[in-house]
């Protein structure tokens, strides 16, 4: 519900805050009091579009903001404050919006800023305003279906007729991202073909190049190699000066000295350790160097060039690396895999799609059935309300048109028709019903459903016009008794309607320092009674009575 609605610098208002509560609140005052401004305000914070005129003369900038206590909330507005990351404080929600000259307007929930969008989202799940403008949910045919799914039996229906539908969208969504991918596959088959032969005749594998080119170094470097490693070996042993002989001329005159002194003993021993390392050497000389000779193969090198070469330019054709190419071949062998696959792949695909449809259709048979019950009462209901609401034998029908396959919404389109001159066929709401008679119908509705309906906060604008008398009790009586489940804020110009509310608020316009500003008053009951006075043609003795009377039986709800 509305605790508080603060207007700063709107129109006709300088600066006014309302403290609301439950119930039936009723805003009564003469035309053109400034009544509409305070329906703008609250438009405001629905989300409809703001306007450089909507500010007062002389200012900059207007804001409206209002408290709303949120104990009791249906799950949609705590998912959509979730989604916004907004956290209640002691269960309120504030919401605030400040238009500007300069068109930078700005809101805020919590102090969270937020867009437009968000707050129209989120104003229609909080407050439902009907009336003679634009914002009428029953006009927007795309409702009428909602209501119904709203009617006791058949919400559960629905639950799991959306269940199996998101079941068949998924499998739908399945099956046309694999035609689609065959299809792109399909039309690229013959370059993939041919790009995958050319891979293959190259067929590279990782590592490969550097294992070339590491071998071709080698086998390059053949006679290098050889000629180095003949002059190791002629060091070593080749001739009169060798190495070996000169560490065996060393070694005896080691062992001369030993003789003499038992510390040149540990150098013997190391110059046997040389003459070993030395030995090895000359072996490890003598294979390198037969390897070298068995392994200059210039073929071998043509080869390798050759492979190197044809290596390179694959790469600088792909422009990619070795390691590229190779997941390039996995890649194309597995599209062309797929291609292969395709037809067995959709066969599967579609037939999930055939078992979801199938399971959406049985469903959607049940929720039809259960909707058709359900909208036979309900028609018969709401066509008894509006009969009494004012609209004389008006009738109220549900039309279904059957899908020729599953929706969202399930086998059909529900519109609500309606009769509201008799002799008349019946028409589609918005063709024939009036502004006023609208808001009756939805009262009405609202009244069949106020025990399912989630939305907290209901407004009806002007709901008694072109009516009176007993059909005025009548509205006044509905609104009263809708006002049990949900906080009920009607502008009315009828003393009956006005009579029954349980808050009373007066709007009138003054002079402040020589500039008209609309206020805002609540009444108590002396201030009612001259109010419903007024409207009953003037305050006089018999029109105060007559208030007086009204007030004190102003509680038989439908």
């Amino acid at each position: 519900m509305i605790q508080e609605l603060h207007i700063k610098n709107l129109a006709l208002i300088d600066e006014l805050s309302l403290e609301l509560e439950d119930g039936l609140t009723i805003f009564t005052g003469e035309t053109g009091a400034g009544k509409s401004i305070l329906l703008g305000a609250i438009g405001l914070l629905l989300g409809e579009r703001a306007s450089a005129d909507m500010i007062r003369s002389g200012f900059d900038e207007a804001t409206v903001s209002a408290t709303f206590c949120i104990k009791n909330i249906s799950s949609a507005i705590i998912d959509e404050l979730n989604e916004l990351a907004i956290v209640p404080e002691e269960n309120q929600l504030i919401i605030r919006r400040k238009i500007t000259r300069s068109d930078r307007n700005k809101i805020y929930i919590n102090q969270i800023p937020i867009p437009l969008g968000t707050l129209k989202k989120l104003g229609d799940r909080l407050i439902d305003l009907h009336g003679q403008h634009e914002h009428q949910s029953l006009l927007n045919e795309e409702t009428h279906i909602s209501v119904i799914d709203a009617l006791p039996g058949v919400s559960n229906h629905k639950a799991a007729y959306d269940e199996a539908f998101r079941e068949l969208e998924k499998a739908q969504s399945e099956l046309e991202s694999h035609c689609n991918k065959t299809k792109k596959l399909l039309e690229r088959k013959d370059f993939l073909e041919y790009q995958l032969k050319e891979i293959h005749s190259i067929d590279p594998h990782p590592g490969e190049e550097e294992k070339l080119e590491t071998e071709l170094s080698l086998l390059s470097s053949g006679i290098e190699r050889s000629t180095c490693t003949s002059e190791i070996m002629a060091l070593l042993s080749g001739n009169s000066e060798s190495i070996l002989k000169l560490t065996a001329r060393l070694r005896k005159k080691l062992d001369t000295l030993s003789k003499y002194d038992s510390s040149v003993e540990a150098w013997c021993e190391e110059l046997d350790n040389a003459n070993s390392v030395l030995n090895e050497l000359d072996s490890f000389c003598s294979s390198y160097l037969t390897r070298i000779e068995e392994k200059s193969d210039p073929s071998r090198i043509e080869y390798i060039n050759s492979r190197l070469s044809k290596i390179q330019r694959l790469k600088k054709k792909y422009s990619a690396t070795l390691e590229q190419l190779v997941s390039l071949k996995v890649n194309l062998e597995k599209d062309l895999e797929d291609i292969s696959n395709s037809q067995s792949d959709a066969s599967q695909l579609q037939h999930a799609v055939d078992s979801c449809n199938k399971r959406c259709m049985e469903l959607g048979k049940i929720l039809s059935e259960e909707r058709r019950k359900a909208a036979t009462d309900f028609d018969l209901k709401i066509s008894a309300l509006i009969s009494r609401l004012g609209i004389t034998d008006g009738r109220l029908i549900t039309v279904f048109n059957p899908l020729a396959q599953p929706s969202s919404q399930g086998l059909e389109t529900i519109r609500f028709f309606s009769q509201t001159n008799p002799g008349e066929p019946h028409l589609p709401l918005s063709k024939s019903a009036s502004g006023g008679e609208i808001s009756r119908i939805m009262l009405a509705i609202k009244t069949v459903l106020a025990e399912n309906d989630n939305i907290p906060v209901l407004i009806f604008d002007e709901i008694d016009t072109g009516i009176g008398g007993l059909i005025a009790s009548e509205v006044g009586s509905a609104l009263q008794n809708l006002s049990k489940s949900h906080q009920v804020l009607c502008i009315s110009h009828l003393h009956q309607v006005a009579s029954m509310g349980d808050h009373h608020f007066k709007v009138y316009k003054t002079k402040q320092t020589d500039r008209t500003v609309t206020l805002v008053e609540k009444l108590d009951r002396d201030g009612r009674v001259a109010e419903l006075a007024r409207m009953l043609g003037g305050v006089s003795d018999i029109t105060i009575k007559h208030a007086e009377s009204l007030l004190d039986n102003s509680s038989s709800p439908l």
